[in-house]
């Protein structure tokens, strides 16, 4: 029974789209551990007791735990078949979401979190480079902007659902709960449906450790690799500054109703799966990642403007908030997009992990610092907020200019590759001589 159905589901839907679903089931769950917490910040205040500040410690510890784990797998990553990588991550993750649930203080929370991330950087690691592996480059953008929609679609149905959970059942830990449950049947559709992925490994690359820890050096070093480090911690930190506060931000010092949050993150989420899918993705296959990118920085500065510091024309606090989610979106196609067409088949994995460790690391540090850089009043009220709102901005505007840098530098070496390439067929073959 169990073949018919996979045999009907495999008619009716193309690999590719198969793939890029299951690898956006994989991300769609990821950004919801992480974001949910944000949402779910004045729960975790009441029922912790924690100043409003201290909430980017429950989200930093992910993040930092996720780099960690995804910088150690940039070492052996790429020796596995990545079908069974998977599996371990995702199961893992599955373990880690569960023991948050059930929790039963501050500090077993803190420790679920770090095990979640410890599995989920190199889950999502290894399915962005199965997903490349095996999607041309030409569709590729089309292909990472519809796994991004499910990072979208974590907010427009999981946010809010998962808001919707904690109000009927009373307490935040329900949705965990919930998503630990889907976690596990995510987990068991991909390991089901995904077949052997070892088309890195008949490369004739070596996966031994001495020449990953050259390779790691080599990806270091490598003025493309520096160019991508600097474009995750320009492109998507500034907005991770700005998220880690956002719900205590509009219930504590904006006085919005708590319970109409899921109201605010649908929208806002609907918004971004539509652009994600039918604007920023074509748009980058089309014009470039260089123009996707400042376009979004454009929305991030009036987004920033218009949401934390006050310059509004009058918009309502929906469409200036749907403004953050099409933001990062784009700016998380245009890094992904650009930065896989710099290693070969065979360090993709390694060079995801430890490109995705390196931002989920400055992630980390970003949602930790809101404790430092932010105050807030007995009743709860944050302060500082103009001047951490204008240095966001600032690091922001950082991210185009280093896109359309990294662009020149791709451009320039494929079309040095094609010239090598032109000149090779060109050049003829040596004589054969009759003996």
């Amino acid at each position: 029974m169990l073949g018919r159905v996979r045999r009907a589901v495999a008619d009716l839907i193309p690999p590719e789209m198969r793939l890029v679903m299951m690898v956006g089931s994989i991300s769609f769950i990821s950004s919801l551990i992480f974001s949910l917490v944000g949402s779910l910040a004045p729960a975790f205040q009441k029922d912790l007791g924690i100043p409003a500040q201290q909430i980017g410690t429950i989200m930093g510890v992910y993040m930092l735990s996720s780099a960690t784990s995804g910088f150690l797998g940039t070492l052996y990553l790429d020796r596995f078949d990545r079908r069974k990588a998977l599996a371990v991550g995702l199961t893992g993750t599955f373990v880690g979401l569960l023991l948050t649930g059930l929790a039963p203080n501050y500090g077993a929370l803190i420790a679920a979190r770090i095990l979640s991330g410890i599995f989920a950087g190199p889950s999502n690691s290894l399915s962005i480079a199965t997903l490349v592996d095996n999607i041309p480059h030409e569709r590729r953008g089309r292909a990472l902007g519809t796994v991004s929609g499910f990072q979208a679609l974590a907010q427009i149905i999981g946010i809010p659902a998962g808001l919707e959970i904690t109000d009927l059942f009373g307490t935040w830990r329900a949705p965990f709960l919930f998503i630990a449950a889907l976690q596990a049947t995510i987990a068991v559709t991909v390991i089901v449906n995904l077949g052997p992925q070892r088309k890195h490994l008949e490369t004739g690359a070596s996966f031994a450790i001495p020449d990953r820890l050259r390779l790691l050096g080599r990806l270091l070093t490598r003025p493309m690799c520096l160019l991508t480090y600097g474009l995750q911690m320009t492109g998507v930190v500034p907005l991770v500054a700005i998220t880690t506060i956002m719900a205590v931000f509009l219930v504590n010092n904006l006085g919005f109703p708590s319970t109409d949050l899921s109201v605010l993150y649908l929208v806002g989420g609907g918004a971004n799966i539509i652009s994600a899918r039918f604007l920023v993705g074509p748009s980058i296959d089309r014009f470039g990642a260089g123009i996707v990118s400042l376009a979004s920085t454009v929305l991030m500065t009036l987004a920033i403007l218009m949401g934390y510091m006050g310059f509004n024309p009058g918009l309502p606090l929906v469409v200036v908030f749907a403004l953050f989610f099409i933001t990062s979106s784009a700016r998380l196609i245009v890094t992904q997009t650009t930065s896989m067409r710099i290693p070969r088949p065979e360090e993709r994995a390694g060079f995801q992990s430890l490109s995705s460790s390196i931002q989920a690391a400055v992630m980390g540090l970003s949602a930790l610092s809101t404790r430092y850089l932010l105050g807030s009043t007995p009743e709860g009220r944050l302060t500082g907020i103009v001047p951490f709102a204008i240095g966001v901005i600032a690091v922001g505007w950082i991210y185009p200019f280093l896109v359309y840098k990294l662009d020149g530098m791709l451009a320039q070496r494929d079309r040095q590759a094609a010239m090598a390439a032109s000149a090779a067929a060109d050049t003829p073959a040596p004589a054969r001589h009759a003996v």
